[in-house]
């Protein structure tokens, strides 16, 4: 059966299962009397009263963490990875660009994490000397940020392994205070360490009691910094702007329709190599988003959404001497991604046993077009490649145990075609060639809770997941600039990658510990995944061109034989109280490869700090008026790849970072704020990937404005 109609039918047959047990959906009757009054008045007997009360889905417990705006902005977040902090099994690789390249579970890349903003994947990617998978967002605009770590069974896990992670912009509910029917926010910055100063603002409406509307605006300058040794880092430049527009329609208490665009525009350098690229980037999202939950019919909770996203990247490069002189260049690197979302919830009991069914199907299509004045498109070459997948969840409750069994089958189909300038490495020879390819599989997942005391849930998972290789790994072709014997080389042949992992994990959420109204949350979980076909990039050495005496290198991607393996712990406390909050995350990660995953650059690719800690703590004052507070930032030290012509190893040593924080409220509506990040002025490198050397001391201060009416 095609893959199409496989993915169709798994639908299909799931919902007409579901449609087909109406009578097993949970109803509850009364009978109302009204008693007689002290005067002998008669008695009043209503008829038969069927109540059907739509009670909330039951939430399958899985490795996760949330961000608040609040949170996020407490320390001025510099970089888009600063917001980042705090949120345990999650890293970054710093490239030396303002994008977001997103670790979790020491894995990264080409799409093995999916990140989203507003619910629309951001799958762009650039091949260079940085990361293989850049997300492009302003963090002046963000509301808050949820991660699911390890494979996701459900909506938005098609394609990912390591996890998922949604990047919320601001909406009407956050500019406009509940009961109000207009609002305005801005906030206004400077700071030292080269940065001229950010800024937005903010509004919303309420127009009536079905639709309301939000706009916002943010723009941001500042210069090349210092790092923590005075040294100013070249070609560190940004000039942002990005904006959003949001629509909310409820046209019923059970309805609801959500349409919204943010665009992003950021100019900005590059000098990772020594060479001062320039580029420019415009990353457009928009979204359209539709829920249906009927009150009186728990078999229905449907959600659609769709969207899709269109990110360009102009990369300016100046001429260099490599071997031979490299010309001047300008490459346009272009990504449109299409994709659609769909599932339903229904709630259903039978006897002491409730179900939540949860079924469903997602489908996103990439297409990547590169152009160049010189020829150099094979490094992130043109192509497209679609994955679809069906999915369905079934829920199982009685007393204090809850069993999820989870089944989805995911497809992908790839092409395009280019130039391999060299043969024999691959099935590829030297010439034009095509490529047309998929696969399928199916991929279970179980899940066992328990909640023996209020306020306390153990569990357990067993999943298996899907990446089916990118366009770039199974395209790849050409050679480099300047060094021509380096050749890039097609790889057709590549499987997708398949995950083997299960997690234990506990979730503790409890209010009124040591005082009134306090709150403390807990959740912490150990994971071990094998991953199977994990794609890495190999060199490999050919004899000289006619004329040369210089031997051909080759790369090309492979699936790397035997197991890799990623283990480890990730855990989070948080305790909120009237006077004081404070909040400390641990990771411990251990990747583990078969062999060499990539040579030549000096660096094991994805590879965080084993020991990553972030804790925070603030106390609050006069009523609230005024919080100050602190955080630390430590990490291990992290090993790259041994050279192939030395053997010697890249390490960069651990770091300890300390910040400050604190703002004082002026008026109801006006707020002073400040930080100051790197209080020590520490020099240090996020990890052996990082290009560059994070900002040294940094202090901000600024104001912040809300009013809503």
């Amino acid at each position: 059966m095609p893959p199409t109609r496989r993915l169709l039918s798994l639908s299909v047959a799931t919902l007409a299962l579901c449609v087909a047990a109406p009578a097993l959906a949970e109803t509850q009757s009364v009978t109302a009397t009204g008693e007689a009054n002290e005067k002998g008045g008669s008695t009043i007997r209503l008829g038969k009263v069927t109540v059907r009360g739509r009670t909330a889905a039951p939430e399958v417990p899985q490795a996760s963490a949330h961000a608040s705006r609040k949170e996020m902005l407490r320390v001025q977040p510099n970089e888009p990875y600063a917001i980042l902090t705090g949120l345990p099994g999650v890293y970054f690789q710093n490239d030396g660009t303002p994008s977001l390249a997103v670790s979790m579970r020491g894995m990264q890349d080409f799409g093995r994490v999916n990140v989203m903003i507003d619910g629309a994947r951001q799958n762009f990617q650039e091949s260079g000397h940085g990361a293989n998978g850049s997300v492009y967002v302003d963090p002046g605009l963000l509301a808050g940020v949820d991660v699911q770590r390890g494979t996701v069974a459900t909506a938005d896990g098609a394609g990912a392994i390591a996890g998922v992670m949604n990047l919320h912009t601001l909406d009407v509910d956050d500019l406009v205070e509940a009961g109000k029917h207009y609002g305005m926010q801005a906030r206004a910055l400077g700071g030292t360490n080269n940065y001229d100063g950010s800024g937005m603002v903010g509004a919303g409406a309420r127009v009536t009691d079905w639709l309301g509307v939000a706009a916002a605006f943010s723009m941001r300058s500042s210069g090349a910094y210092d790092d923590g040794d005075g040294n100013q880092i070249a070609h560190t430049f940004q000039r942002l702007q990005s904006g959003l527009f949001k629509i909310d329609i409820t046209p019923g208490i059970d309805q609801s329709l959500k349409l919204g665009t943010v665009i992003y525009h950021n100019q900005f350098g590059v000098g990772t190599e020594g060479i001062a690229t320039a580029d420019e980037v415009q990353n457009n999202t928009g979204t359209i988003e539709y829920r249906f939950t009927p009150h009186d019919n728990p078999l229905v909770a449907l959600h659609v959404k769709g969207y899709i996203v269109s990110t360009s990247m102009a990369n300016e490069t100046p001429s260099f001497q490599g071997v031979t002189v490299a010309a001047a260049d300008l490459t346009h690197y272009n990504l449109t991604t299409l994709g659609f979302e769909a599932d339903n919830t229904s709630l259903l009991r039978a006897g002491p046993v409730s179900i939540a069914l949860n079924y469903g199907g997602e489908y996103y299509h990439d297409h990547v077009n590169t152009t160049d004045q010189t020829g150099y498109t094979g490094a992130t070459p043109s192509g497209g490649r679609g994955v679809g997948s069906a999915f369905t969840q079934a829920t199982l409750g009685w007393k204090i145990v809850q069993l999820t069994g989870a089944l989805r089958y995911d497809s992908y189909s790839l092409s395009g075609g280019g130039v391999n300038e060299i043969g024999g490495f691959t099935s590829v020879p030297a010439g034009p060639f095509h490529i047309n390819k998929g696969s399928d599989a199916v991929n279970p997942k179980v899940t066992l809770a328990v909640n023996p005391v209020k306020g306390l849930q153990i569990y357990a998972n067993y999943g298996l997941g899907f990446r089916p290789p990118a366009t770039t790994e199974t395209l790849y072709s050409g050679s480099h600039p300047g060094l021509g014997f380096l050749k890039f080389i097609p790889n057709p042949n590549l499987s997708p990658e398949r995950t083997y992992g299960w997690e234990v994990g506990t979730k503790l959420h409890y209010d009124d510990v040591l005082v009134d109204h306090d709150r403390l949350t807990f959740s912490g979980d150990y994971f071990n995944t094998r991953i199977k076909n994990y794609i890495g990039q190999t060199l490999v050495t050919g004899a000289p061109s006619p004329g040369s005496y210089i031997p051909n290198y080759g790369y090309f991607f492979q699936n790397i034989a035997g197991n890799t393996h990623t283990s480890g712990f990730e855990g989070q406390v948080k305790y909120d109280a009237r006077r004081l909050f404070a909040s400390l995350s641990y990771t411990d990660t251990t990747t583990k490869l078969p062999g060499e995953d990539y040579s030549g650059y000096d660096q094991v690719v994805t590879k965080p700090p084993r020991s990553v800690l972030a804790g925070t703590l603030g106390v609050h004052f006069w009523n609230d008026r005024l919080t100050i507070g602190g955080r630390i930032r430590a990490a291990t030290h992290t090993r790259g790849q041994p050279s192939v012509d030395t053997g010697l190893t890249t390490i960069r040593a651990g770091y300890v970072v300390f910040d400050l924080f604190g703002n004082y409220q002026i008026t109801k509506r006006l707020q002073l704020f400040a930080s100051a990040d790197n209080v020590t002025n520490r020099q240090y490198y996020a990890s052996s990937l990082a290009a560059i050397p994070n900002q040294g001391l940094t202090v901000m201060t600024g104001l912040n404005f809300a009013l809503s009416r």
